[in-house]
């Protein structure tokens, strides 16, 4: 069935934020006296959304605490160091081109999502963004991709979801939807290889519309 839209993550995928979340995330532990978290640590740690991150570094006790003090901190660093991954605007203008729909769905903060979107002015060819807390589900939850494939107003069989992460890669495999990674953001090649023998991974963006699951266009 020919592909009519794309599903992107977006933290790893369409841009590289982890500069300015290392940053925050630093400055919120050292508050709150934990030690210093590593931009390794941060990086591996990144995801789900920022109350799983805060739990995988800090433990389930407090994370609840440190998002609220994280966001403030967070919204004055997010654009500090941002840039769009290699191949991010050229496959979004030649999905625009094609009449291919785009989409972000991410479990990044929705209204941060959205911002990061518009100042990099991705927002001209994606549809919508969806972040946490724009709906009561994260990914890789299968009603938050039904909720989002609805808005597109297309099926799992005409859409490809593409990510950088395992989180990504559940989110399609709940959904049934065909899936695309790219090792450009918290997991290498090897690390994303190794989630299943049905893994197809592009080693950029750039190269995404010639996979096989996008031959049909």
């Amino acid at each position: 069935m020919p592909i009519r839209a794309i599903l992107f993550d977006l933290d790893g995928t369409l841009i590289d934020q982890f500069q300015a979340i290392h940053k925050a995330f630093a400055i919120t532990l050292e508050k709150m006296g934990f030690p210093k978290p590593s931009f390794e640590e941060v990086k591996k740690a990144v995801g789900g959304a920022s109350q799983s991150t805060m739990e995988k570094l800090i433990g389930v006790k407090r994370a609840k605490e440190a998002v609220k003090m994280l966001r403030p901190i967070y919204e004055k660093e997010m654009l500090n160091g941002l840039f769009a991954l290699p191949g991010a605007y050229d496959i979004l203008k030649d999905c625009k081109s094609r009449k291919i729909k785009t989409a972000v769905l991410t479990n990044k903060y929705g209204p941060h999502a959205r911002a990061v979107c518009s100042h990099l002015k991705f927002d001209q060819y994606l549809e919508f963004t969806i972040g946490a807390d724009d709906t009561v589900w994260k990914k890789p939850n299968l009603k938050l991709t039904k909720f989002a494939l609805n808005k597109l107003g297309v099926n799992k069989e005409e859409t490809v979801y593409v990510g950088d992460s395992p989180y990504d890669y559940q989110t399609a495999k709940n959904s049934s939807m065909r899936c695309i990674l790219v090792p450009t953001g918290t997991h290498d090649r090897n690390e994303l290889l190794a989630l299943g023998n049905n893994v197809f991974i592009e080693n950029s963006l750039t190269s995404i519309l010639d996979h096989q699951y996008c031959q049909l266009i």
